[in-house]
């Protein structure tokens, strides 16, 4: 019974140190994943927008600075060539009726940079093309995000959303 508390405990612990970094605030990012959200974010103000700026949401997934998959959104905030198209500290606000933005930069396993964005809502359409990361991180089942046979969540099952 003691190695399921210590296990408890060290998942509450994880849990609170990986919120308290608090990965939605672009400038408590190490400079390694700034990196690739700048490229990101370039990519997808080519893409996506129309005249309105694309700014950083969050991070979804990463593995050291070899793979890094983050949300963006198109924000309230005008395009600005003068300003260019990283983070903009003033451009918080999401556009109304406007989707987010799922981007991936990892580097294949041919060594060339991959960028890859879409609307959140295509991210399964892509699925061949981020699996050519070498740091993919593909979803698989666990205990903590079961789902049940009509694809809705388990009663009582703490990890599903």
């Amino acid at each position: 019974m003691s190695n399921v508390s210590a296990v408890l405990k060290l998942l509450l612990l994880s849990a609170v140190l990986v919120s308290a970094q608090g990965w939605n605030n672009y400038w408590s990012l190490p400079d390694s994943y700034r990196r690739h959200i700048d490229k990101a974010l370039h990519d997808a103000n080519r893409q996506f927008g129309g005249p309105y700026h694309v700014a950083y949401e969050s991070i979804l997934k990463f593995k050291d600075d070899s793979y890094v998959n983050v949300r963006l959104m198109v924000t309230t905030c005008r395009k600005d060539e003068q300003k260019g198209f990283g983070h903009r500290d003033e451009c918080v606000t999401q556009k109304s009726k406007t989707p987010w933005i799922n981007c991936v930069v990892c580097k294949p396993k041919n060594g060339e940079e991959l960028i890859d964005c879409v609307r959140q809502k295509d991210v399964k359409s892509r699925k061949d093309i981020r699996k050519k990361c070498s740091g993919y991180l593909h979803g698989s089942p666990a205990l903590l995000f079961q789902i049940g046979e009509d694809d809705e969540p388990q009663v009582g099952c703490p990890g599903c959303v």
